[in-house]
């Protein structure tokens, strides 16, 4: 779903440092933005990343001691279609962005966030890539394929054959189009979301005391 350009680009952020310098298990509603507190990114890696398990690159970010919060930005009026994720390793209170950011490329539309010390670059992210692609099925028999075809295509491109895969998903996978799971060695958590193909982008929030403190992954 496509919106119409906002005249300023991060104009939630007023919302996300209120919610931010109170934050609480749950969902909070401010100036028609959904934030949503996630959970904790964990694993054993001492940096986390933010990457696309079938795409070229990825960002990285310092761990918070026993987890990284991460939230969901969405509107009121569209919780399905997440906007952005703040991935919030600082302790202070991010206040504004910086003015530039950088591109990540998302080819098989799910950006990942986990902090698994694997050396293998699929790996962290292939159980998400399991959960999405049953996900992605179920939509495609309800009319609305583009992104399973779309997935098939990457996994093509990356020698990933999914024969195997389960095509049933579990109930409630993707429900806002996003997933926190277990990671690989079932000592962490992996976050996934669906995102847009043709890319997303990573800027850094800073606090009132222009320190950076928190990663934000855009996607509107």
């Amino acid at each position: 779903m496509s919106y119409d350009d906002d005249d300023d680009e991060y104009e939630y952020m007023p919302a996300v440092s209120t919610a931010l310098a109170d934050p609480s298990e749950g969902t909070r509603t401010l100036d028609g933005w959904r934030i949503e507190r996630l959970g904790l990114v964990q694993g054993a890696a001492g940096d986390g990343t933010i990457y696309d398990p079938l795409g070229p690159e990825g960002g990285g970010f310092p761990m918070r001691s026993g987890g990284t919060p991460v939230y969901l930005i969405s509107r009121e009026t569209a919780p399905g279609v997440p906007v952005a994720v703040l991935v919030h390793p600082g302790e202070t209170v991010p206040v504004r962005t910086q003015e530039w950011g950088d591109r990540v490329a998302t080819p098989s539309g799910l950006a990942v966030v986990h902090a698994n010390p694997s050396s293998s670059w699929i790996e962290p992210g292939t159980e998400m890539l399991k959960r999405a692609w049953a996900t992605l099925h179920a939509r495609a028999a309800e009319g609305d394929s583009w992104r399973l075809e779309n997935l098939r295509e990457m996994l093509q491109r990356a020698s990933v054959d999914p024969a195997d895969w389960p095509v049933e998903p579990v109930e409630g996978d993707f429900a806002n189009d996003w997933l926190m799971i277990p990671d690989e060695d079932g000592t962490g958590t992996v976050l996934g979301v669906l995102a847009d193909p043709d890319g997303s982008n990573t800027t850094e929030c800073l606090d009132a005391e222009g320190n950076t403190v928190a990663i934000l992954l855009t996607f509107d």
